[in-house]
């Protein structure tokens, strides 16, 4: 299933289902903790001037950990958060629950439920991997976004020679069995290490985005090249 091709969407939303309440925990286990800082890396500086009555969107949300940090971040903003997934977005209820300002809707990344030029940002963590048409979600994220707005994406990277060696080992060996302690189910998270060794190298990657419409493209590698966030403007 690690193909995006192959994969399933409603397996693999059954799949988050299971682990949602386990996700967190597995997650801190899987980065040593580094997963918190990444997000918060991913966030920096995402809005300009006063965040007040901007409208940012927060796209396969998972359990709500990036939404949670822009709500921190930029008091007074307008925060949209989106899932496939029912369940890791009652996760994501729970965290946001004391910030009004943010909002949760059921929705796939392929087919956003939103007006043209909606949003002044937009975020992404940990979902570009999953998608079975990465394209079409990157050219309806660019259609929901205002001209001269910004992207944010967090994902798993292909860290290269001669480290590749070392991730894949991480990625199939020790981030299941972490998860595993942690009361996931191994399967499930060899899955996601699968997805990291299919996962686009970087140059692609940034051709997507291009693709979509995006200009000003960037690629910072964080973890020993094991992960980084792609930024990218919409600026007409």
């Amino acid at each position: 299933m690690a193909n995006s091709q192959e994969r399933n969407p409603s397996e693999v939303k059954r799949m988050f289902a299971r682990v949602s309440r386990r996700y967190d925990l597995a997650n801190r286990a899987m980065t040593f903790g580094m997963d918190v800082l990444w997000r918060k890396k991913l966030v920096d500086k995402l809005l300009d001037g006063n965040p007040s009555g901007k409208k940012v969107l927060d796209a396969a949300c998972g359990s709500g950990d990036v939404a949670l940090e822009i709500a921190r971040k930029f008091p007074g903003a307008e925060i949209t958060a989106t899932d496939f997934c029912e369940e890791m977005l009652e996760m994501a209820k729970l965290k946001l629950s004391g910030f009004p300002s943010a909002k949760l809707e059921c929705a796939d990344c392929s087919s956003l439920p939103f007006e043209d030029e909606t949003f002044d940002a937009a975020t992404m963590a940990f979902g570009f991997r999953n998608f079975k048409d990465r394209p079409a979600c990157l050219r309806e994220l660019f259609r929901v976004m205002k001209k001269n707005s910004k992207i944010r994406m967090l994902e798993t990277s292909r860290a290269g020679f001669p480290l590749e060696g070392i991730q894949n080992f991480f990625m199939e060996k020790i981030a299941p069995t972490a998860a595993s302690l942690c009361g996931g189910n191994r399967l499930d998270y060899e899955y996601l290490a699968k997805t990291t060794r299919e996962y686009p190298e970087p140059q692609e990657v940034e051709n997507m985005f291009r693709e979509a419409g995006f200009l000003n493209v960037k690629t910072k590698r964080l973890g020993f090249g094991m992960v980084a966030i792609v930024s990218a403007e919409k600026i007409f």
